[in-house]
């Protein structure tokens, strides 16, 4: 699955205070004729934009306002067969943000325009850095080239970044997925475990790479899931719904399919990972009261011995998304003070990093996703899968 399948044109800047209205500017537009005639071409047009506006510690805020894309010199007696296009927009969408911000704008393949403000190293400003194919940001607006789009792989990760941005998407269908799919579950959606031992079973890649070799187990589940989900879902629409409530009900089914499905195979594929690496492990461990540990290195019999050396115990919580659920990790096995959190997340902040790791929380990331914190100072403290297979292995787990 490509990027250019979900979104046709990208631009992006470093947000200036001439851009703030109310702030250092009194009007509403954004200038920059290259990059916006890249993005829109030489026609004039207005349609709807929806502004989302992301900043640390709190939830996205979404706006919805017009826009107009025209040429400022269009009437203008002296023109001199210059143009100078402009992008106008109503509202209020940018009164948050700061010079320094980062703004993305994004035109979806179904023409939705998007306009992303990211607060300036924030989390969710690292995960757009991953998502959207940019180089260096400047206050001058620069359109992303088509062949960046093309080239670049909308793969499992992005797609994770996507959802929690609050983008849909739609994995383009695969006959032989539809057909396999079918014939092994029909038209029912099979146990997780199920599907998850299928994915891996048609995945074909170096078994030496755990951090590659996850990923690619979660991707091909989820175009798995995806082909199953859409015949399934499809039929059920075709068959209507009595009222507002029947359809809302039934959409917040299929989204919470989709999360719980997905927590269950990020669980199931660790453990088959770690079973592929000769590791030894226990899930879901009764530790102290009525506690639960996801994974627990060697297993509940040594965690429960006084006896057997702290030292070689290690307690693994899994969790796709962390934010603010990661403190829960803090109560699952008093007996270890140092938890591992193995997740997917992208949009954790360096404050967010600084304080799990101040409370002798160590995140355990897949490569690609972890390369993303390459410029935090907590970077060297974060994990990858290879080197927490490794640690837990020379420990004897």
């Amino acid at each position: 699955m490509r990027f250019d399948e979900v979104f046709t044109a990208v631009a992006h800047k470093r947000l200036a205070l001439v851009d703030l209205p109310k702030v250092g500017s009194h009007q509403h537009e954004l200038n920059g004729t290259a990059a916006l005639r890249a993005f829109f071409g030489d026609t004039v047009q207005r349609g709807e934009l929806t502004w989302i506006r992301f900043e640390e510690n709190s939830d996205p805020v979404a706006e919805t306002g017009c826009f107009t894309f025209y040429d400022a010199r269009a009437k203008s007696s002296d023109r001199t067969g210059r143009s100078e296009w402009r992008f106008y927009y109503t509202g209020e969408p940018l009164a948050g943000s700061h010079p320094g911000d980062l703004l993305v704008v994004a035109r979806s393949t179904n023409d939705g325009l998007f306009a992303l403000s990211f607060e300036a190293d924030s989390g969710w400003e690292r995960a757009a850095r991953l998502l959207f194919p940019i180089a260096d940001e400047t206050e001058q607006l620069q359109c992303v080239e088509a062949p960046a789009l093309k080239a670049t792989k909308l793969d499992v990760v992005r797609r994770s970044i996507m959802e929690q941005l609050g983008f849909d998407y739609v994995i383009p269908e695969q006959a032989d997925m539809v057909d396999l799919v079918v014939r092994r579950y029909g038209l029912a959606f099979p146990p997780t475990v199920e599907m998850g031992r299928l994915a891996r079973d048609l995945v074909r890649l170096d078994a030496t790479n755990p951090d590659a070799l996850l990923l690619a187990w979660m991707d091909t589940e989820e175009q798995l899931f995806r082909s199953l989900e859409r015949l399934i879902v499809g039929e059920r629409i075709e068959r209507g719904f009595l009222d507002v409530d029947e359809f809302l009900s039934f959409s917040l089914s299929v989204q919470n399919r989709r999360k719980s499905r997905a927590g269950h195979a990020f669980e199931n594929h660790l453990a088959a990972l770690f079973e592929a690496f000769g590791v030894v492990f226990e899930r879901q461990v009764r530790t102290e009261g009525n506690r639960t540990a996801d994974f627990v290195f060697p297993n509940a019999a040594a965690y429960r011995n006084p006896g057997y050396p702290v030292a070689r115990i290690t307690v693994f919580a899994a969790k796709t998304t962390c934010k603010d659920r990661w403190p829960q990790v803090l109560a699952d096995a008093d007996r270890v003070a140092v938890k591992h959190l193995g997740t997917l997340d992208s949009t954790l902040s360096a404050y967010q990093l600084t304080d799990m790791l101040s409370k002798s929380v160590v995140p355990v990331i897949p490569e690609a996703i972890r390369r993303g914190y390459e410029a935090d100072a907590s970077y060297e403290q974060i994990l990858n899968m290879a080197a927490f297979v490794e640690m837990v292995r020379r420990l004897g787990g």
